[in-house]
């Protein structure tokens, strides 16, 4: 880390701050999609920060993926909970961008959002952040392979459904 870490574990303020400029775009953009809320997205990114505040350990080279892997587990958390499997959390698509998004890509964005959340996740981390197999893997936790398979069946099933056919 660039700046030095208080002695109670925490890192510093200017530390935090580095961080939540660098990252918090992305990791908005990643609970937004897997989420489908823009308010629990932020919610999701605040629980991040506030995490990498208390932890303080992790290393620079690996800050995004640490930051992007606390992020999806806060948000399978969140799927996981109670409150989560008793409402409707169908969110427009207006809703998760700051700009409407055109026809096409609305189309591809709620068919992305209909994969398996796991599918999803892969999907996001590639396509929108740019990750390679290796850093999907670390985020994940899974093997390389898997994130491979995923993705192969991704875009299977993103395939058929832009061809018009039916989903497995």
């Amino acid at each position: 880390m660039q700046g030095k870490a208080l002695k109670s574990g925490a890192m510093s303020e200017e530390d935090l701050i580095r961080l939540m400029d660098t990252y918090s775009g992305v990791l908005i953009g990643v609970c937004r999609l897997i989420l489908g809320d823009d308010a629990l997205a932020q919610d999701m990114v605040q629980e991040t920060f506030l995490k990498a505040w208390k932890q303080a350990n992790f290393q620079k080279e690996s800050e995004r993926a640490w930051l992007i892997r606390v992020a999806v587990n806060l948000c399978h958390d969140y799927h996981r909970s109670r409150w989560w499997r008793h409402i409707d959390r169908k969110a427009e698509i207006d809703s998760l961008q700051i700009t409407a998004p055109a026809e096409k890509d609305r189309e591809i964005i709620d068919m992305v959002r209909q994969l398996p959340m796991r599918e999803r996740e892969i999907v996001i981390l590639r396509f929108w952040n740019d990750c390679s197999a290796d850093q999907i893997a670390d985020v994940l936790g899974i093997s390389r392979a898997s994130v491979y398979r995923h993705l192969d069946k991704a875009k299977q099933r993103l395939k058929l459904e832009m061809e018009g056919g039916e989903r497995s």
